[in-house]
């Protein structure tokens, strides 16, 4: 595209001030040296003017409360999203914490708290090499606290989704 012709896409623009101070500068001095540019901005200038004398169209005001409306519904709900986000992550963050904490007192609590740093491998009698009861049974447990907390969570969300459709 030529410099010309993308001076004439902006002449309309030009007539209706609608152009940044960059823009009018590069009309006006195209302007000068082009003829047919000049008289297609002549062309324009009385049409714009013309269109600023018509009255602005005014919406109804029903129509302006019910975009307020939306627009109000729609930050809440963005605020809420942000919300559970954040307090999702301090759950998620709260739970492995809990989870870690929790295997020390797994071992205090089984009274075999001196061999939490002692290795928790059990042989077979064919020399291979297996975890022992407590870790199974230790990651067993957290596992299942972790799958009830995973329901309970998409309980609550569909719980609250389905509120959310009956307000």
């Amino acid at each position: 595209m030529s410099e010309h012709d993308k001076i004439r896409e902006l002449l309309a623009l030009a007539a209706a001030d609608a152009l940044t101070g960059a823009e009018e500068k590069q009309v006006a001095e195209h302007v000068r040296s082009c003829i047919a540019c000049s008289k297609e901005l002549g062309a324009w200038r009385p049409i714009a003017s013309e269109l600023r004398r018509l009255p602005t169209p005014q919406p109804s005001s029903w129509l302006v409360q019910a975009t307020l409306a939306r627009a109000e519904a729609k930050l809440i709900e963005q605020a809420e999203h942000d919300w559970n986000r954040r307090v999702l992550i301090v759950v998620v963050a709260f739970a492995w914490l809990l989870t870690i904490a929790s295997w020390p007192a797994f071992h205090f609590v089984s009274g075999r708290f001196g061999s939490l740093f002692e290795p928790q491998f059990s042989h077979t009698q064919f020399g291979q090499t297996q975890f022992s009861y407590r870790w199974i049974s230790f990651a067993a447990f957290t596992a299942l606290a972790w799958l009830a907390g995973g329901v309970a969570a998409v309980m609550l969300a569909v719980r609250q989704r389905g509120e959310r459709r009956l307000a």
